[in-house]
């Protein structure tokens, strides 16, 4: 079987995996599956490709994932499988995961203006895979016992604008699936949320939690940014989901340090994140990528500043966490079983992992009982 090194986001792994299945029978092959969405994605990226040569001298290894794409020279005498053909190689490919959780990829594809990101360029050809094929592979999961099924993609707000559909026209073919298992998100950007949206994941199995990334909460920094849409509209998709659902998880992806970033527009995103229910955050200190529009801008925001910033959110994130989960003490809540080395922990339908002191097969749902946090556990039992 090849040996898979993954790095990324939960699309990076779910391609992973389709091209392991892919390689399943070829024991001399090494796939390297990289990531450039940061500067730190690419160094992890690197780190993998010279763990693979130095441990697998023999062996066949493969490169692929957006670092290819981006920096095809550093690869030079290996093996290159580039997005393009990596969607050829896997378009009729349902993988076998061993995870608690099975990723869905829906979508691949952004088109967006955004001036930091590079994956825009590297993915930006939006490619939709057919309701009739997703929900196939939803049986498919269902077959191999998965009782989560992760929706991913590099844009999923985007599902359906190559083939005459949308994320609300597959939502609705959902919920006529029987015995779907629960839905979750992977991530949704804040243009794509709606009134509408938001009523037809209410008739599904869907996880309460939303991962939107923000990415900034002032409006001349979002502008720079070239996201579409500004502070007002974020705090009325806030209010827009918790009305909705109870007890809801929203995290979200905050850049820190964006050129021009003044002390007072990193202020505005402070007080946002302050004021909304927000449980956790993904914060990245700005790293400038070639080929993008912010690349222009230089990189004028010192590194101090930019930790500075980074430790002022993720103290607030780490508060706000705290009394999120308090109030969760005493409630039932379905998990999904994982487990770490000798640990078992349970996933929260709105993305809490609580410990268990009792012993489950990775993947089942729970019922469990929260009993008790502290500043950085989640401890409860189960109850069915």
């Amino acid at each position: 079987m090849a040996i898979l090194f993954n790095v990324g986001c939960k699309l990076n792994q779910y391609e992973g995996y389709c091209l392991a299945e892919n390689f399943c029978a070829d024991d001399n092959v090494i796939i390297v599956n990289t990531c450039c969405v940061t500067h730190e994605a690419e160094i992890k990226s690197l780190k993998k490709f010279r763990q693979a040569k130095r441990n697998f001298p023999d062996k066949k290894i493969i490169i692929t994932g957006c670092l290819v794409k981006l920096k095809p020279e550093i690869f030079a005498g290996c093996e290159k499988i580039d997005n393009e053909e990596r969607n050829r190689i896997i378009a009729n490919i349902f993988p076998a995961p061993k995870k608690s959780r099975y990723f869905l990829k829906i979508e691949d594809g952004c088109n967006q203006p955004c001036t930091f990101c590079v994956v825009s360029k590297l993915r930006k050809k939006i490619l939709s895979k057919p309701i009739d094929i997703i929900k196939k592979e939803i049986e498919w999961a269902k077959s191999l016992e998965f009782n989560e099924i992760v929706l991913v993609g590099a844009n999923i707000g985007l599902y359906g604008n190559d083939i005459g559909s949308s994320l609300i026209e597959l939502f609705k073919a959902l919920s006529k699936i029987s015995g779907l298992p629960r839905i979750r998100l992977s991530s949704l950007e804040p243009n794509f949320i709606t009134s509408e949206l938001i009523s037809c994941m209410k008739d599904l199995p869907m996880c309460r939690h939303f991962h939107i990334p923000i990415q900034s909460g002032d409006n001349r920094i979002l502008s720079l940014m070239g996201r579409q849409y500004d502070s007002i509209y974020l705090k009325n998709i806030f209010e827009l989901i918790t009305k909705n659902f109870s007890d809801v998880a929203i995290g979200a992806d905050v850049i820190v340090g964006f050129p021009e970033e003044q002390e007072s527009e990193f202020k505005n995103t402070y007080d946002l994140v302050q004021a909304f229910p927000m449980t956790y955050l993904h914060i990245f200190t700005y790293s400038p990528r070639h080929n993008t529009e912010a690349y222009k801008l230089g990189d004028p925001v010192s590194i101090t500043e930019k930790k500075k910033r980074f430790w002022m959110l993720k103290k607030l994130i780490v508060e706000k966490n705290y009394k999120f989960r308090q109030s969760l003490i005493d409630k039932t809540i379905g998990v999904i079983i994982e487990k770490k080395k000798d640990a078992v922990k349970g996933l929260t339908d709105n993305y809490i992992r609580v410990n268990i002191d009792q012993n489950c097969r990775e993947g089942d749902l729970k019922t469990i009982k929260i009993n008790k946090v502290t500043e950085t556990e989640t401890i409860g039992t189960i109850v069915i």
